[in-house]
């Protein structure tokens, strides 16, 4: 799986790079099937006037993944104070996402066979 990165006002260092590289391999036990993850990041220190109200007061950091998959984006955005907490949110959208994914992919699979049986069975 290939991490594409994307910072807006902010830099990582070696450590948070890593925490957040470990989260994100954490979740392809969930799906091999994971071609690219791209994590956007970005650090706004103030709400500027004129804009729509986007930013609650405190939320700094905004985290957004988006992990493309065949036939399939799964994307898990979260805003925090701080960059761990933004991790955390964001894993725990992508866990729900890709279980969905697996769940509707096993059941996909099933009725396949299904069909290909019964057809065998006509055949005959």
């Amino acid at each position: 799986m290939e991490i594409k990165y994307f910072f807006q006002n902010i830099t990582l260092s070696g450590e948070l790079r890593d925490f957040l590289e470990k989260k994100i391999h954490k979740l392809s036990h969930f799906s091999k099937k994971i071609w690219e993850a791209r994590v956007d990041l970005s650090y706004h220190p103030t709400r500027v006037k004129g804009h729509q109200l986007t930013y609650v007061k405190g939320e700094k950091i905004r985290l957004e993944i988006n992990l493309r998959m065949p036939n399939k984006i799964l994307r898990g955005v979260a805003r925090a104070k701080d960059l761990s907490q933004a991790v955390d949110i964001v894993e725990k959208k992508l866990r729900k996402q890709l279980e969905k994914y697996r769940e509707f992919s096993k059941v996909k699979r099933r009725e396949t066979v299904k069909i290909i049986r019964e057809k065998k069975c006509l055949t005959l």
